[in-house]
């Protein structure tokens, strides 16, 4: 998995969970590991865009398995996504100078307009040992744009006991991020001063597989994470019109006096946990079809505490043809901090109106189909679609229709062993 950076448009189907958890390497699987006896080269391309022109993202991704001994691999893996469009800085009262967006009840959303353009690149090695009844991998890459830069390693164990019926998986990962804010100044982009900071992650997983029978297997999986430093957002800002915006506190745009408007403030720790719960039913006389179901709850220091439930059907059809469709919903609730606006201010002297920290609910869905072809070569191809709204939400917390979304995001990916 590539990073998941709390920066809108970078998430693609993965902001549907909202408060996210796994680094990179951090997973766990429903089976035993095999030592890989091929060759392999992965490619996939995918077009994220989210409704009224707001964030569009593309996405390459690339990568390589090569088989050093019949116990040890080497992965490469490679991504790179291409940022464009807008995205909302903070709700503010309707008429307020400087803000373009939608309205709602005496309220709008400012968006940043059409300015964001960035280009991410990821790259990590992974290095996977795999013994009779045990698997070690080893994974370290890094992240960088032109306004975050991300160092990051894992190291996970994966145990397999009771006649291999039975996986325990266990794993650490790290990350070291750096985020500031790019302001153009004469028409030139440069590093805003005294704006963004330096903070790290430390994530533990926990987790069991145990196979029931022949067709079935069950799940679960615990996941801690703890952040700390830098956790703002360097382009949110709060509606506060009981205070006058001056110094670094002032949004970089415009540049004249902006009046009622201070920086997204957060907490500078944040502790998160996650569980899963996962069903895996094989259906032998359906062509051997799997249905997928999982749970996942989520809650964190700030106040946030999720729920999701995704279902998903792998049908085989004819001449190797797979077809998936899938169904999920997520619900959260707000932030401890979050507001629509401050009227007045906050004694912990956090703000935020970050809609990703509000509380909603989301429903999303996919198709995808794959073909292979020679036993080499397989080809698949997918769309997935996301509404969110604040009325579809179960979990309560503060939010505002201003927020709602969707997107769509469209696949294509190729897999051949040689």
């Amino acid at each position: 998995m590539a990073v998941i950076k709390d920066k809108s448009g970078q998430a693609a189907w993965s902001v549907l969970t909202g408060a996210a958890l796994a680094l990179p390497g951090m997973m766990s699987v429903a089976h035993a590991d095999v030592a890989p006896l091929n060759y392999s080269l992965d490619t996939n391309f995918s077009r994220y865009a989210e409704s009224a022109g707001r964030m569009k993202v593309d996405i390459y991704q690339a990568a390589a398995i090569l088989p050093l001994t019949e116990r040890l691999s080497l992965k490469f893996n490679g991504v790179k996504d291409v940022v464009t469009g807008a995205s909302p800085v903070g709700p503010a009262a309707a008429g307020t100078r400087g803000c373009k967006g939608p309205h709602l009840g005496g309220l709008m959303q400012c968006m940043s307009g059409a300015s964001i353009s960035d280009v991410r690149d990821s790259v990590d090695v992974n290095a996977t040992y795999y013994m009779d009844n045990d698997t070690v991998d080893v994974d370290a890459g890094r992240s960088s744009e032109n306004d975050y830069a991300s160092d990051f390693f894992s190291v996970n164990n994966r145990l397999e006991i009771n006649d291999k019926l039975t996986t325990i998986t266990t794993g650490y990962a790290y990350a070291a991020d750096h985020v500031w804010e790019i302001v153009p100044i004469d028409g030139v982009k440069v590093r805003a001063a005294n704006v963004g900071g330096a903070k790290e992650t430390h994530q533990g997983i926990l987790g069991l597989t145990q196979i029931l029978d022949k067709d079935s297997l069950l799940q679960a999986n615990l996941t801690y994470s703890y952040n700390g430093g830098y956790l703002s957002d360097p382009y949110k800002y709060v509606y506060a019109p009981w205070t006058n915006c001056t110094g670094f506190n002032c949004p970089a745009i415009p540049a004249s006096a902006y009046p009622g408007f201070i920086r997204d403030t957060r907490p500078g720790s944040r502790n998160q946990i996650g569980i899963l719960l996962g069903y895996v039913r094989n259906f032998a006389a359906l062509n051997s079809a799997a249905l997928h179901a999982d749970y996942r709850f989520y809650a964190d220091t700030w106040g946030v505490d999720s729920h999701t439930f995704e279902f998903s059907w792998i049908q085989p059809v004819v001449d190797d043809w797979q077809l998936t469709p899938r169904l999920r919903y997520y619900t959260q609730n707000s932030a401890d901090f979050y507001n629509v606006m401050f009227n007045s201010p906050s004694t912990t002297g956090y703000y935020s109106s970050d809609y990703r920290l509000a509380g909603f609910g989301a429903i999303g869905g996919g198709l995808h189909l794959s073909k292979a072809f020679f036993n080499k070569l397989t080809v698949s191809g997918g769309m997935d679609f996301y509404k969110r709204e604040y009325g579809y939400g179960i979990s309560g917390g503060t939010g505002t229709a201003l927020d709602n979304f969707t997107f769509s995001m469209f696949s294509v990916s190729l897999n051949l062993k040689f």
